[in-house]
């Protein structure tokens, strides 16, 4: 054993060392963003351990000149210089009749897409990507917009087929005699290749003529109708019209169907009051004695009217009779109406 004081101190310094061993080392660092690093990363690192970092693939140093490393200096890291940004694929570049829309931007991972001018289309790809040696694919091109042959159609034709329009090239139809055009008889090579409007129809539109019962024809022709003739009816007096009386000859026929004319309904009679019936005055009612019930009375006689009725009738009769028999004896007497006999024709 070590006695001296000596040998003492030298026991104290071995284990001053010790402690300061212990003690110089370093903890896990911390990643910068968009890095890779080695070493891996362990729990602990002795001091003076150093970790170098890299960018990520499609990154790159912010500052191609900063210090890429870390070291362990007793127990921390130094600072990282080292920071790491997006790589750019810089301008994508000019597009004939178009240009490139960048709504991601121009760094790693960005999609632009072609827009061609009014009047012309892309050819190929319409969209590049930014990757890791820079754009990908080949540059667009826009070239002017072109229309294959519009349809035919039945009954109709256009003018002089060619085997492709450009932009903004007309085509006129034109329908076989006899038939109506319906629709738009101009169709445009728009600018996404196609022909608008649609093309037109050619029809055979006829309409009868309209059977209107109890109305007369103010307008119009009065037969043979084609698209777009109209007529208008108006009701005879004493008729009322149901519908509307001017009509077009359209594609479904008359437009819109024809009226009707009705004879008005009669006026509803005047409503009566409900009358009344009369009631009796109340009158006291007879309380009932001890005896049976009483049974009910005679019914009282009819009233004199019809019996008056009778009666003048029968003297307007007697006096007809008294009259006829006045002028019978007058007759036989061979004397006029009214005339007063003389004594001698009296007789006396």
């Amino acid at each position: 054993m070590c006695e001296t004081r000596s040998c003492s101190l030298f026991i104290l310094l071995l284990c001053v060392i010790k402690v300061a061993e212990i003690r110089a080392q370093c903890g896990k660092h911390s990643v910068g963003e968009n890095m890779n690093y080695n070493p891996a990363q362990m729990n602990e690192y002795p001091d003076g351990s150093t970790v170098t970092f890299s960018c990520l693939t499609g990154y790159v140093p912010v500052d191609s000149g900063a210090s890429r490393s870390i070291t362990c200096r007793g127990n921390q890291w130094t600072t990282l210089d080292l920071k790491c940004k997006k790589r750019s694929c810089g301008n994508p570049g000019e597009v004939t009749n178009g240009r490139y829309l960048t709504p991601d931007g121009i760094e790693f991972g960005a999609i632009i897409t072609v827009e061609c001018n009014e009047g012309h289309m892309s050819v190929g790809i319409k969209t590049r990507r930014c990757l890791v040696d820079g754009w990908d694919g080949r540059a667009a091109v826009c070239e002017q917009t072109k229309c294959l042959p519009p349809s035919k159609i039945e009954n109709g034709a256009y003018d002089e087929e060619d085997k492709s329009y450009g932009y903004n090239e007309v085509v006129t139809y034109s329908c076989s005699e006899g038939y109506t055009l319906i629709g738009e008889s101009s169709i445009t090579c728009s600018s996404n290749g196609t022909f608008q409007p649609p093309p037109p129809q050619c029809l055979w539109i006829t309409c009868e003529k309209p059977d209107v019962k109890n109305a007369i024809r103010v307008g119009g022709k009065g037969s043979s109708y084609g698209y777009k003739d109209f007529v208008e009816y108006k009701c005879i007096e004493g008729y009322d019209i149901k519908g509307d009386g001017y009509l077009v000859c359209d594609v479904n026929g008359w437009n819109p169907p024809p009226p009707q004319c009705r004879s008005p309904p009669p006026p509803n009679p005047p409503t009566k009051p409900p009358t009344k019936p009369s009631t009796p005055p109340p009158g006291p009612t007879p309380r009932p004695g001890p005896g049976p019930a009483p049974s009910p009375g005679p019914t009282s006689p009819p009233g004199p009217g019809p019996v008056i009725g009778i009666g003048i009738g029968i003297g307007v009769t007697a006096a007809i009779l008294v009259l006829i028999g006045g002028i019978v004896y007058f007759m036989k007497r061979g004397t006029a109406w009214g005339k007063v006999p003389t004594r001698n024709e009296g007789g006396a």
